[in-house]
């Protein structure tokens, strides 16, 4: 693996951590962790410094945690502020969809607020919280009554 790959996966897996905590992890100087640092981010890593050391953004962060509870299939509790700044609390189940279009990522979830399916812009998802709350494997009934309901619908975004 490659040096500067395994300064992401230490970050992804420790959440923040600061130039000398990654070079004895890594066993470099930290003068290459700051060096390194700056190379991913001209390469468009969004790698931040903040008091607690080296972070990802807090889009990267809350990716994670959807990564997370899509593999366990458990409910995010997501602070959500929609386009004209009202911030809402939902629990979501995403078990749909999340992919990027147009320079912006997003999840495709059931929302429990409005009971429907809805598009979320990662960057308006304020925080991301995975519960122990499991969700129901989507069945083919559901997802083909989904695919109905939604065909040839433009997304609504929350």
């Amino acid at each position: 693996m490659h040096r500067r790959d395994a300064l992401v996966e230490e970050l992804r897996a420790a959440g923040s951590l600061s130039a000398r905590e990654l070079a004895s992890r890594l066993g470099v100087s930290k003068r290459t962790v700051v060096r390194d640092v700056a190379k991913l981010r001209e390469a468009g890593v969004p790698i931040l410094l903040d008091p607690g050391g080296y972070t990802f953004a807090r889009v990267e962060m809350v990716k994670r945690a959807i990564d997370r509870a899509l593999l366990g299939r458990r409910v995010l509790l997501i602070e959500y502020g929609d386009g004209k700044g009202t911030v809402t609390s939902r629990k979501v189940e995403p078990s749909i969809c999340l992919g990027g279009r147009g320079g912006h990522w997003y999840l495709v979830a059931w929302c429990r607020l409005r009971e429907d399916v809805r598009v979320f812009r990662l960057d308006r998802i304020l925080s991301a919280v995975v519960t122990a709350e499991r969700f129901p494997e989507p069945g083919r009934a559901r997802l083909a009554t989904l695919a109905r309901d939604h065909a040839g619908i433009p997304a609504r975004t929350s």
